[in-house]
């Protein structure tokens, strides 16, 4: 059965109307940004509405206990921490200590390094360590994307039943369409994004469903 409902919109008319309407950027988070590409970080932190949707999802499913992987400036990491109660955390994982120097910068100036522990390193080294401190209410992943799938095995597995796993550029730039991509680093990419998108869709543990994002943006409840 078809429906004359579309999923998604391609009039970015709209994407104006919703940020000027939900206003989901403000000093703190315009000057780590500024502060972030002054340092020469790549331009590719969340964009301020999916920032929204970060913090949006943290205070929906009452998380406490948050893991990000990838932290790149903090831009994402402060809309987390800025939805945990006094007594909550987020784990932020970040491979560039660089990068990291900012995250702290960022996060003091937003006034919720209290509640961060940025953990730098691959996450596929770090993580390992963080599980004894789970299960974790939610975990939000924008890393490099070949990783993408051994971290929806340990999202699912170190997740709480009723936790949340969050994750961005599902669509890999719309690469995930193509058959033929020839740079064999962008084929990599929308290979391991393909993986991850089937596994957590088909996963028994998870519940999930995309938000046709600029990015694509996977939203998944552990139900097992």
């Amino acid at each position: 059965m078809t429906t004359s409902k579309s999923f998604g919109n391609a009039d970015p008319r709209l994407g104006t109307y919703a940020m000027n309407i939900f206003s989901p950027v403000d000093a703190v988070l315009q000057e780590a940004r500024a502060r972030a590409l002054n340092a020469s970080l790549p331009d590719i932190q969340v964009n301020p509405m999916d920032g929204r949707h970060l913090e949006v999802l943290v205070r929906a499913c009452g998380a406490r206990k948050v893991v990000e992987i990838g932290t790149l400036g903090g831009y994402s990491g402060i809309c987390i921490a800025r939805a945990l109660p006094k007594d909550g955390r987020l784990y932020t994982c970040e491979i560039s200590e660089r990068h990291a120097v900012i995250a702290r910068q960022n996060f003091d100036a937003a006034g919720v390094s209290e509640l961060v522990d940025i953990l730098v390193g691959p996450a596929s080294g770090t993580l390992p360590n963080l599980a004894p401190h789970g299960p974790f209410d939610l975990v939000f992943v924008d890393a490099e994307k070949a990783g993408y799938p051994f971290y929806a095995r340990w999202a699912e597995e170190n997740l709480r039943v009723g936790g949340t796993l969050v994750a961005d550029n599902a669509f890999a730039w719309g690469l995930v369409l193509q058959e033929r991509i020839e740079n064999p680093d962008h084929a990599s990419a929308a290979k391991a994004m393909r993986e991850f998108n089937a596994y957590v869709a088909k996963s028994p543990r998870f519940r999930a469903t995309i938000l046709p994002t600029g990015e694509g943006l996977v939203v998944a409840v552990k139900i097992q």
